[in-house]
């Protein structure tokens, strides 16, 4: 398994593909070569291997001869790390101690962006933010696609400065503007500079050079005619850091989005110098090709971090190599066709690069190029995206700028009515699992542990969830069976062991079965493991800014296993939170639940955090119930339990409810203020 991104089955033996950072506009089911190249690969025999190698290569994992695995690279040494390990994390730990370690995203990273291809105008920008708030569709942040910096998607790259002052006309207040309103901005940039544009005289001296030493000019480049930026030098990011990157942040821009980074067009005879990196002779293009991007997403976190040492770096990037996450980026899989084929095509990818060692992978969701304007599809990418490290909508939505090109807006409040509702529903889930989904970032960081996981990975000894491929992980609670096929009315689920508790439904299954769930009305199986704690925010807002510390739903699904859970919390922006112990953990324990009773344990690491609340207010939701408990005591203290058939004149604060309604559930409110509680329940 491995190797990074290919739309292909999970068990990539019987395949040989390139080792080649691939654009591919409008790919789906089958594309094998995709835009982020991963040497690594894990085996189910308990061991993986890691060609430290960035050049063209190949990986034949034994098609051309079914017992040889075969691996081949055009230049450079060939450097080997076999790494062995007990399980798929030992051995994902082991290969992140080596290669890095994501560091934590801010935690407005964690929410929905508005987002598409592309936004023409600060007018055009702020009536469809208007419309966001409108709808009352939360969202933490605007991505502005290459009209930032041009009319047109040709012959415009290397502007890289708002140059139309009529659809742009004050940058640098419209910024502003949004982020009165807790929105970030963040701008794309590309590695070419084309002819004609703003900064290519400045740009030129640091391209790539032919074999004559002049900047290597692209003929037959489908943005225009010019060249691209020699990343490996030096003075040439730091040009770029200067020139480009260091102004828009001085503007307001919280953070970046690189395109191309493959590099998009990477003729064989162009040069690179190396001179920095104690190569003394130009390098031709494939003998660095998967190193293009990577040493891109250096030198903007480098730099980033030498200037703003306690920010948390936000890179959105479609390109890189072994190692890149350590460089903070948050890549997505390219330019995936706008069709059900397309979305089939992401579950496979994802996974794959989840498990090559690069955590925040996550789609274009609604699918970008071509396509169909399909309301259904659209919804079911959304749910699916609901689930994945990024929850970022986007699209291709140019109308009059192309015509021809089919036009469908990605931001949720402009969903069609016939399912508006739906979507706002999605992405309300989304702010809802903030403080799960924010657990799994912290231990992606602490750990190396991947925040979406394939079934393998969880069950390694379970046949038939080795074998399920339409299934997956998110964390170690959820099981999400994606609705991928147009108007489904049914999905087999299989269900591994142990019990599992519908998110949706309320009901509870037992496990090592295969179970027939319903999907029609847009209806999808999520599953939740018995034993898990599910940390929620219930209210509903704007952003993340506007989630009030202190208030949290513990949503507990009773389990006859001992099972245990760390709610990781901290201020959401400061970069060194964890290496300064700048957190709190808060330690959940149940020892399962018996024939008539459960109990379970708080407690915290005693960690601190600017604007931590002096106490968290924790509501506890505990389905399968069935009887209303004789009696419940936090710290030996009695609580009083009520019936949720008659709950006049009592305050839901301070009682206990115990609710027929929602499958036996019960509701306790508990206030946690860093000391040890005990609640037992007897029924």
């Amino acid at each position: 398994m491995g190797g990074g991104e290919r739309a292909l089955p999970l068990n990539r033996r019987g395949y040989r593909f390139n080792l080649y950072n691939n654009p591919w506009y409008g790919y789906s089911e089958g594309a094998d070569n995709l835009n982020f190249s991963v040497p690594f690969f894990t085996s189910s025999k308990g061991y993986a291997v890691f060609f430290d190698n960035g050049s063209k290569g190949y990986a034949d994992i034994g098609k051309t001869n079914p017992s040889v695995f075969e691996v081949g690279f055009s230049s450079g040494e060939l450097t080997v790390y076999v790494i062995g390990g007990d399980s798929y994390q030992e051995i994902l730990t082991s290969y992140q101690k080596l290669t890095g370690v994501q560091p934590i995203p801010p935690k407005w990273a964690m929410g929905n962006f508005m987002s598409r291809f592309g936004y023409t105008s600060e007018k055009q920008t702020k009536e469809i933010a208007a419309k966001m708030r409108a709808e009352k569709v939360p969202f933490d942040a605007v991505i502005f696609d290459l009209f930032w910096f041009g009319d047109s998607i040709k012959n415009t790259l290397g502007n890289i400065d708002w140059v139309n002052k009529n659809k742009w006309p004050n940058p640098k207040q419209m910024i502003t503007d949004l982020k009165k309103d807790n929105l970030n901005s963040i701008l794309i940039t590309e590695p070419f500079f084309l002819k004609g544009t703003k900064s290519y005289p400045f740009a030129e001296q640091y391209l790539t050079k032919d074999s004559v030493g002049k900047a290597y000019q692209l003929q037959d480049f489908y943005f225009g005619k010019g060249g691209l930026l020699d990343i490996f030098r030096k003075d040439a990011g730091n040009w770029l850091w200067n020139y480009h990157y260091r102004k828009q942040i001085a503007n307001g821009v919280a953070g970046w989005w690189t395109d191309l980074g493959e590099p998009e067009k990477h003729p064989s005879d162009m040069l690179h110098n190396l001179k920095d990196l104690g190569v003394n002779r130009m390098m031709q293009a494939d003998e660095v090709h998967n190193l293009y991007g990577h040493y891109w997403n250096k030198m903007l976190f480098e730099n980033y971090a030498k200037e703003f040492p306690n920010t948390r770096l936000f890179h959105l990037n479609r390109s890189g190599f072994s190692g890149s996450q350590r460089y903070s980026i948050f890549p997505w899989t390219g330019d995936i066709s706008r069709n059900w084929s397309g979305l089939r095509a992401q579950l496979p990818n994802i996974l794959g690069m989840s498990m090559s060692g690069i955590p925040y992978i996550h789609s274009d969701a609604g699918g970008f190029a071509m396509g169909e304007g399909d309301p259904e599809l659209y919804l079911r990418w959304l749910q699916f995206s609901l689930f994945t490290p990024i929850f970022r909508p986007h699209g291709t939505a140019l109308y009059e700028v192309d015509p021809n090109a089919f036009s469908y807006p990605s931001e949720p409040a402009l969903a069609d009515k016939s399912v508006l509702d739906y979507v706002k529903k999605v992405v309300d889930q989304r702010y809802q699992l903030l403080p799960y989904n924010y657990t799994l970032a912290y231990r992606q960081a602490a750990f190396g542990e991947p925040l979406i996981k394939p079934m393998y990975y969880q069950y390694q000894t379970d046949e038939k969830a080795i074998a399920t491929g339409d299934q997956f992980m998110w964390g170690d609670a959820f099981m999400i069976a994606p609705v991928v096929v147009k108007g489904q009315k049914s999905k087999e689920v299989y269900l591994p062991e142990g019990n599992w508790y519908d998110y949706h439904t309320h009901q509870f299954y037992n496990g090592k079965q295969t179970v027939t769930f319903h999907t029609e009305d847009f209806k999808y199986p999520v599953l939740v493991k018995a034993g898990s704690f599910i940390p929620q925010y219930l209210n509903r807002v704007k952003n993340t800014i506007e989630q009030k510390a202190g208030t949290i739903s513990v949503l507990y699904i009773p389990s006859n296993e001992a099972s245990k859970y760390d709610l990781y919390l901290d201020d959401g922006v400061s970069k060194n939170a964890i290496s300064s112990h700048q957190y709190e953990l808060i330690h959940f324990n149940s020892q399962g639940r018996t024939a008539h009773s459960l109990e379970i344990t708080m407690s915290s690491n005693g960690g601190k955090f600017m604007g931590k609340p002096s106490q968290e207010k924790i509501s506890f939701q505990i389905p399968g119930i069935e009887q209303m408990p004789k009696k419940i005591t936090i710290n030996d203290q009695s609580v009083t339990i009520i019936d949720a058939s008659d709950t006049r004149g009592i305050s839901m604060d301070e009682q206990a409810i115990w609710n027929l309604g929602k499958q036996h559930e019960l509701l306790l409110p508990v206030s946690f203020s860093g000391k040890s509680i005990k609640i037992s329940i007897v029924w």
